[in-house]
Parts: structure tokens; C-alpha cells; sequence
């Protein structure tokens, strides 16, 4: 394994909630020695959330990242101008970034919960219904946080009033309707034909036309991350309560599971993987 990386420039790419942040505090502190290290060997940590563009700013801001990333499970990736050393087609210009842009369009989005919402009856709760003060509530967030992920360009967090019957029933309808269903490890997620394996790729394709050679690493804790983590070289499923089997993982080739979350399990797994791999 040590031989990989003499010629392979190493990437990686990572959930944030229950990964490198812990999930109910949101709290990294605890991988600060693994952040320290991957900045210091110049590794590019690529944050692939289902958070909104803001929020993930706000973090990247708090740990000095300036690494594109990827918004909303896969809607966008962000490229910060002159990030590559190549031209490439991007769907526009915002602020310093190119952005791709893959994702459904949030107000479509709410338009067909709202939808589904009226035909099936059953009682669906998105972010665009919530206060900040009840998103900051529900998900122990500050309130300027909450009115980031209230910043929802193509992905809408939501709950379900009642049980496994209802939630299948709205998951059936959204795909009805032509949009995706997936479970974030918080909340349910309505959005388009986007997915963070989408996304992960053409970063990937970006990266070999800079480095010529690399080798990938993806990690995450939630059913959202399995397209991600089924197109890196090196993928790791952070096990923690989530209800995900063995058997959907192990159907992930090469696939290491660690059974803990949050950031300390992060700056363990990335030191030991960097010890591994001879960085």
C-alpha cells in the first residue's frame, strides 16, 4: 500500500454530520490533529454534504478549507476560481466560485411536497415551513446557522408525521413524481436525480486532469453517502445508529466499517489510513 502514493496525489472526501462533525454539537475539535496534518502534506479535503452552500461555508471558513465542495446531496459542486489550472464548462459564475449545478431546482422541489402533501394527506413538515428558531431547535443549531440551512437551493429536509407505512407512502410518490427520496440520518430529503457519487465523479475527473494520478478516499455515516463512497478508491462507512445492514455495504467494494461516529472515530481513521498509506 505504501507504494500508491509515490505517484498518486491523494483526495478526500467527506460527509460532515456525523463524520467529521459530531452530530448533535457539531463540534470538530476532536479531529483537529488529523485537519492539522492533511493541511500540512497539501491533501484536499473535500466537504460532500447535504448542507446548503452557506453552511458549508461557515465551516469551511472555521477550518480554513479552501477545497471546492459539494452542497445539498450532489445539487452543486463549488470550484473556487483558479482552484484548477484548466478552463472547464461550469453552469455559472456565483461570488469566487464556479458552480455546477446537477440538482432540481428548490422551488420545484417544494412545489411537488407540497403536492404530495395535499394528495396523500399525510401530514409532511419541510424547512420552508419551519422558523429558524424551530430548525435551531430540532437540530441544536445556533440561529444564524438555522437561517443558513434554511438557504435550500435543490434539496428540502422534511419529517413525517407517523410511521414506516407513511413515510414509504411519500417516499412512492416522490418518485412519481420524478424526484429522489433519501434519508440523511436526521431527516427525510426530497430532491432531483442528484447524488453525491454524481458529484464525487466529476471532481474525481477534475483532480486526474491536475495530478494525472490519484487516489481517492470517501467517508461517511448515512444511507446518502453510499454513492459517494461506491466510487472512491478507499471507502469508509462510519457505523453508528443508523439502521444501515452489512449486506448494503458490503455490496460497496473495498469497504472498511468503523464502528463509531463523529470526529474523533474521523481523526483516528484518517491518521491511522495516513500512517498506512506511508504519508
Amino acid at each position: 500500500m505504501r507504494s500508491m502514493t509515490t505517484t498518486r496525489k491523494l483526495i478526500i472526501f467527506t460527509d460532515l454530520d456525523g463524520t467529521l462533525l459530531d452530530r448533535n454539537t457539531y463540534a470538530f475539535e476532536q479531529a483537529t490533529p488529523a485537519l492539522l496534518f492533511i493541511q500540512q502534506k497539501n491533501i484536499p479535503l473535500v466537504f460532500s454534504s447535504s448542507k446548503t452552500r452557506a453552511e458549508i461555508e461557515f465551516y469551511r471558513r472555521k477550518l480554513e478549507n479552501d477545497h471546492p465542495f459539494i452542497s445539498e446531496n450532489g445539487g452543486a459542486v463549488f470550484v473556487p476560481r483558479y482552484y484548477f489550472s484548466f478552463p472547464f464548462s461550469h453552469d455559472r459564475e456565483s461570488g469566487e466560485y464556479l458552480v455546477l449545478e446537477f440538482g432540481a431546482f428548490h422551488p420545484h422541489i417544494r412545489e411537488t411536497l407540497e403536492a404530495i402533501k395535499k394528495e396523500t394527506g399525510i401530514k409532511i413538515r419541510g424547512f420552508s415551513d419551519l422558523t429558524e428558531k424551530e430548525i435551531a431547535s430540532l437540530c441544536g443549531l445556533s440561529m444564524i446557522e438555522a437561517g443558513y440551512a434554511k438557504k435550500r437551493e435543490y434539496d428540502e429536509p422534511f419529517m413525517v408525521e407517523g410511521g414506516d407505512k407513511e413515510v414509504e407512502k411519500v417516499r412512492e410518490k416522490i418518485e412519481e413524481m420524478g424526484l429522489s427520496y433519501v434519508w440523511g440520518g436526521k431527516f427525510h430529503h426530497i430532491l432531483g436525480k442528484n447524488d453525491k457519487g454524481k458529484a464525487v465523479e466529476i471532481l474525481k475527473e477534475f483532480y486526474e486532469k491536475q495530478f494525472l494520478s490519484i487516489l481517492t478516499v470517501g467517508i461517511g455515516d448515512s444511507l446518502n453517502d453510499l454513492p459517494m463512497l461506491s466510487v472512491v478508491d478507499l471507502p469508509v462507512f462510519l457505523k453508528g445508529k443508523d439502521n444501515v445492514s452489512e449486506e448494503v455495504l458490503s455490496a460497496i467494494q473495498n469497504i472498511t466499517m468503523v464502528d463509531d461516529t463523529g470526529p474523533q472515530a474521523w481523526n483516528e481513521l484518517i491518521l491511522n489510513m495516513l500512517h498506512k498509506l506511508g504519508i
